[in-house]
């Protein structure tokens, strides 16, 4: 069923829906590939729901779900997955992602290798690095470069992927390699080759998405190393501390939320300008609403699903757009949603 705009309206770019949920009886060829799976990856558990792993605490289950606790385990369960013939989604932390509530099908891989190494004044640590405490210990050490995501949630890989950032700055600055998986070859690139913007990164494009993606769309972050500089402690301390209580103050953090939804059009109209110029805080749909404090964050209440944010979101694209003749365009990443037209 169509999931959007509940009264009907136009909307503006591919609408999204949701099948029959994953989870459930599956073909005799699907078995035969789940059962080379098991056999490669001890662990590996199925119809797992993926809600409790998720900033936005909705979503179906993951047909099967595999924790990688490191970067060798990472490595084969994406080559395992894709030699199996099965769909592979990797997730980090998951922060930045809403999932369907029908779920996601194939092997879901979480990436929890979060080994880091800081050598003179650089860091290179596991795509499944959590990179608040990560850029905690860095301060307590007296190294900057990253001090500006301090407050940031979710995984490294994650970070690399979307080129996490705030305050003008990204991850992206202080990139000098990443490993990645491409394929079943293991490579390692600059950032310059991950043409890096704001937000995004050939990372970040779908697979098939054209010469734009290049061949490194849909590859997996398995490593990636940052340049740093000697700084001050207390001043790196106390600055992500005051980070911490500005975002407390400012941002409905008692909400699952995965964030800012939608990307800054420009610095002069920023994504929550807009929102509340439209008249939209407040605004609900299902169990999903367009915060009261930040108009950027769309929360999910008790109880709300993953098509009630979806909907709520395509509801907030297309009166902002009517408003201000502005098509906003989403930072959160949709998984396992199907488009129509």
């Amino acid at each position: 069923m169509p999931v959007g705009c509940e009264c009907g309206k136009r909307r503006h770019g591919p609408l999204l829906r949701e099948e029959r949920a994953i989870a459930g009886p599956v073909s005799e060829g699907s078995e035969d590939r789940f059962r080379e799976l098991r056999r490669e990856l001890s662990g590996l558990r199925e119809a797992v729901p993926l809600a409790p792993y998720c900033a936005y605490a909705v979503g179906g289950p993951a047909e099967l779900l595999f924790e990688a606790a490191t970067t060798a385990e990472l490595r084969h369960a994406v080559v395992a997955g894709h030699q199996s013939g099965v769909p592979v989604t990797i997730l980090g932390q998951a922060t930045n992602v809403l999932i369907a509530d029908r779920g996601l099908p194939g092997l879901v891989v979480l990436a929890r290798n979060a080994e880091a190494d800081v050598r003179k004044e650089m860091l290179t640590c596991g795509a499944g690095a959590v990179l608040s405490p990560v850029i905690a210990g860095l301060a307590e050490r007296g190294l900057a470069g990253l001090e500006f995501a301090g407050n940031i949630p979710g995984s490294v890989g994650g970070a690399v992927v979307g080129n996490a950032g705030a305050y003008g700055r990204a991850v992206g600055d202080a990139l000098v390699t990443i490993e990645l998986l491409v394929g079943e070859q293991v490579r390692s690139v600059t950032p310059a080759e991950l043409r890096l913007g704001y937000r995004t990164s050939a990372l970040k494009q779908q697979p098939g998405a054209g010469l734009a993606a290049g061949e490194l769309a849909g590859a997996c972050v398995l490593r990636a190393t940052f340049v740093l500089s000697l700084g001050s402690r207390s001043a790196l301390v106390a600055g992500i501390a005051r980070d911490a209580e500005t975002r407390r103050s400012k941002h409905p953090l008692e909400y699952a939320s995965c964030g800012s939804y939608f990307r800054n059009p420009s610095a002069e109209r920023p994504a929550a300008l807009l929102i509340e110029q439209a008249g939209l805080k407040g605004f609900r749909v299902g169990l999903a609403e367009v915060s009261r404090r930040h108009a950027n964050f769309l929360v999910a209440l008790k109880g709300a699903q993953a098509a009630d944010i979806l909907a709520l979101a395509e509801e907030v694209k297309r009166r902002v757009l009517e408003h201000s003749g502005v098509r906003l365009v989403e930072e959160v990443v949709h998984l396992g949603f199907v488009e129509e037209g």
